[in-house]
């Protein structure tokens, strides 16, 4: 039932009951009862209107709608079944306010409550909502008390929030991150796993290259697939990712400064998939790399590379009222830097055990952006860098003009990028993951032909923020 345009309803009791809405829909629009009964899930919508009344009974779930008002209610109220908090699953009533609604009750007020916020909005900043106060209960009866409860979550700005009580208030408890902030806070981390799997990929090339079936890497032709999945979960954000993609290099060896050189370029090109609850993201990626390898007469070798990477992302979430949120285009450019040290022993002809460190880099730039329910998102530059110490082993076995050399790996490895944070509606959010973390990998690579081979190795990463479960390099090189 509508009340509208300088309408008005009186009695001596009204009930609202079965799903039925009463709603004030005018300005002019007047409710007068001494006893206002909403039960069994209907709901009285205050809308624009005044109610008068001296007893206002929630139970069964019946609903009063606040929505955006600042609203003084003058009257008791209660769940009709007793003065105060009880068990009873059915005594309780629902007060529905929007975050920028209040109510105030003047009058004796018991029983069980449960306060819903019915709006959800990527606005605002941490201070329009963390302890906002929805509802305030002025009551000097002793005789009565009441419990006001969490009825749900709503998505406000970039955190989730409940109501609370707190003495004779109702405020907003901030929670979580919402779905749409967790997954847009999460895209730099998810960016650098690509990036490490691409500066995996090329360490792979390198590596077998050194363990070449005629003893020299006179460089050549190679591509290989790339992929993984990651899990991710600090104290602010949490993700998984699955990546796929593929890298093609050129190189070619020159001697040259008491060392055999492996000079060369590389282009990389990568999808990955980033979710968590409704938060998802498609990513892309392309890279161009330059690098280097010097192996000299002792056999120490240097690694090193440049590169260049741009990513492009399209985000899709739900919000707590069901309202999807996008944002596409997403996108960031990113320089990064390799650099690996070690000693190839060769214990004998066929066997070998490298041991060696490394550090690399990923800088990405600070890609401002606004999603579709403008939450804004400012200032999210992204460094990381990584070092890494272990050791590769394996060992040759020949088949007349071919072979196959499987492989292991083990090492320590430490990501730095705790210091990150990204500006989220004006508030600063922590973004940035860090950990410790064992790698271990197993692998081979197969000859064919003093020209021609092929390689697969898979490595699990695990220990820090981000966990590696599983990766997967595999490729075929011609050389010249």
């Amino acid at each position: 039932m509508n009340i509208g345009d300088d309408g008005s309803v009186a009695a001596n009791t009204l009930n609202i009951d079965g799903y039925s809405d009463v709603d004030l829909t005018d300005e002019t629009a007047a409710l007068y009862a001494n006893t206002i009964t909403v039960s069994n899930n209907a709901a009285l919508e205050l809308g624009l209107g005044q109610v008068d009344t001296h007893n206002m009974v929630l139970t069964s779930g019946g609903t009063l709608d606040v929505a955006s008002r600042d609203y003084v209610l003058n009257s008791d109220l209660n769940t009709g079944y007793t003065n105060g908090i009880t068990d009873n699953a059915a005594d309780y009533g629902v007060v529905g306010l929007n975050s920028d609604g209040h109510l105030a009750v003047n009058g004796d007020v018991a029983g069980n409550y449960k306060v819903r916020i019915d709006n959800a909005t990527g606005e605002g900043s941490v201070a329009n909502y963390k302890g906002h106060e929805l509802i305030r209960v002025y009551d000097d009866n002793a005789d009565t008390s009441a419990s006001f409860t969490a009825a749900n979550k709503a998505d406000l700005g970039a955190y989730q929030y409940e109501a609370q009580q707190q003495g004779d208030s109702v405020v907003l408890k901030q929670d979580g991150l919402t779905d749409y902030a967790n997954i847009a806070l999460s895209i730099p981390s998810a960016n650098t796993n690509i990036w490490n799997l691409e500066q995996d990929a090329l360490a792979n090339r390198l590596d077998n290259g050194r363990q070449a079936q005629n003893g020299m890497d006179t460089g050549g032709a190679w591509i290989s697939y790339i992929g993984g999945h990651f899990n991710a979960d600090t104290d602010t954000l949490s993700y998984d990712q699955d990546v796929s993609g593929v890298m093609v290099g050129l190189d070619k060896s020159i001697d040259g400064n008491y060392a055999k050189w492996i000079v060369g370029a590389a282009a990389g090109f990568a999808k990955g998939d980033i979710d968590q609850d409704s938060g998802h993201v498609d990513q892309d990626s392309q890279s161009a790399r330059i690098y280097a390898s010097a192996q000299f007469d002792n056999n120490v070798f240097v690694d090193s590379s440049l590169s260049y990477n741009h990513f492009d992302n399209d985000l899709s979430a739900s919000m707590s009222n069901g309202s999807a949120v996008n944002g596409d285009g997403i996108s960031s450019d990113a320089w990064g830097f390799g650099l690996k040290a070690g000693y190839n022993w060769k214990y004998n002809q066929s066997g070998y055990v490298t041991p060696y460190a490394s550090v690399s880099g990923l800088f990405q730039d600070g890609d401002s952006y606004q999603l579709s329910n403008n939450m804004s998102v400012d200032d999210q530059s992204y460094d990381s860098m990584r070092y890494e110490a272990g050791i590769n082993t394996g060992y040759t076995f020949t088949f007349g003009d071919q072979s196959f050399t499987p492989f292991a790996k083990i090492a320590y490895v430490y990501d730095d990028a705790d210091s990150n944070s990204a500006t989220v509606n004006g508030d600063d959010i922590d973004n940035g993951v860090e950990g410790s973390a064992v790698r271990a990998g197993l692998g081979g690579q197969f000859n064919f032909t003093k020209n021609f081979s092929a390689y697969a190795s898979g490595d699990y990463l695990g220990g820090g923020d981000v966990d590696q479960d599983w990766s997967a390099n595999a490729g075929v090189k011609y050389t010249w």
